[in-house]
């Protein structure tokens, strides 16, 4: 076990798209001025807490109108690729440029702890249909 914990494997990009994003439980979703603010609780890290911090913290994140499209796609029933599909098209843009777009604000949803993705061999694992 390595001291600051351990990093989750790479997965492939086929992978990857496949997965299903669902939104995890959030403290508190509000709406205001046209962006749409999301506040998540979450545990500190143990090092955080010995300096004294609380050992329960919030955070609120506004998402601007994309933002805001592909948070509310993390559904659990929409893989990576159809949020994809669907981002380009409404945006009129490539699907590459989309795939990029969605992609790292999909991985920067998840290290704020705000979705998670889950992967196709655990859909079929429970017997959940795609």
């Amino acid at each position: 076990m390595s001291f600051f914990g351990t990093k989750a494997p790479m997965l492939d990009r086929e992978t990857a798209m496949a997965g299903f994003p669902r939104k995890l439980p959030a403290k508190r979703v509000e709406e205001k001025g046209g962006k749409l603010y999301v506040t998540i609780e979450f545990r500190r890290p143990r090092w955080q807490q010995l300096l004294g911090a609380d050992e329960v913290c919030e955070r609120t994140f506004g998402l601007d109108p994309y933002g805001r499209e592909v948070f509310e796609d993390c559904n659990g029933k929409n893989s990576v690729n159809r949020i994809v599909n669907r981002f380009a098209r409404n945006h009129k843009i490539s699907i590459a440029e989309a795939e990029v777009a969605v992609s790292t604000f999909l991985k920067t949803l998840m290290s704020r702890g705000m979705i998670g993705i889950e992967l196709e061999k655990m859909r079929k694992a429970k017997g959940i249909a795609s």
